[in-house]
């Protein structure tokens, strides 16, 4: 009976040892930490040698000079996601143009779920920008954020045409003009 019971674990130690090969040669994603302000650097090299990156932007609005600016930024700077084969595209993907590592545990690159990556695709548009839904509706008592009208109350009227722009309703005293604005310049009041 123990040579029987040996052999069994040997073979379950064995198929456990195929599986965890078959793991390993497989693609996954990885969370590539890049070097700061890197991250195009690193999705430009890695694409250019077959590894599939995946580096959700934002869109980031700041104010200069009374001129409102648009501006991409990476949904988490420094950091890409990088879909490749661990034993045969590691050194390729850790010494990179602009990669600092592979994130991992105990020095050893750890793979993430294809779910947790789809699930940030699904909320990017063609471009691959994740689009903050902003939930306006009419009535909503609104602060101006921005601009030479900041602190201000108004009350949303509805979005115009280009589904970036709003109209409200200013609360001055005894009078309620018109004010269209970029939607990021405004905020709901709780």
């Amino acid at each position: 009976a123990p040579c029987a019971l040996q052999l069994t674990i040997s073979k379950v130690n064995s198929t456990m040892r195929s599986a965890l090969c078959e793991v390993l040669k497989m693609e996954n994603w990885y969370v590539i930490q890049t070097k700061p302000k890197k991250e195009g650097e690193a999705t430009s090299y890695l694409s250019n040698k077959g590894v599939e990156i995946f580096g959700p932007l934002i869109e980031a609005f700041t104010t200069k000079n009374a001129r409102m600016t648009k501006e991409l930024k990476p949904l988490f700077p420094g950091y890409i996601f990088g879909k490749f084969d661990l034993e045969q595209n590691y050194p390729l993907v850790r010494w990179g143009k602009g990669v600092k590592c592979v994130l991992g545990f105990g020095g050893y690159p750890v793979s993430i779920s294809e779910e947790v990556v789809q699930i940030i695709k699904e909320r990017t548009d063609g471009q691959g920008i994740v689009r903050v839904k902003q939930n306006f509706n009419p009535n909503d008592v609104v602060r101006i954020k921005t601009g030479p009208l900041k602190d201000l109350l108004g009350i949303f009227e509805r979005w115009v045409s280009d589904n970036e722009r709003v109209k409200i309703l200013l609360n001055l005293i005894g009078y309620q003009p018109a004010v269209e604005m970029h939607y990021s310049m405004i905020e709901k009041v709780a």
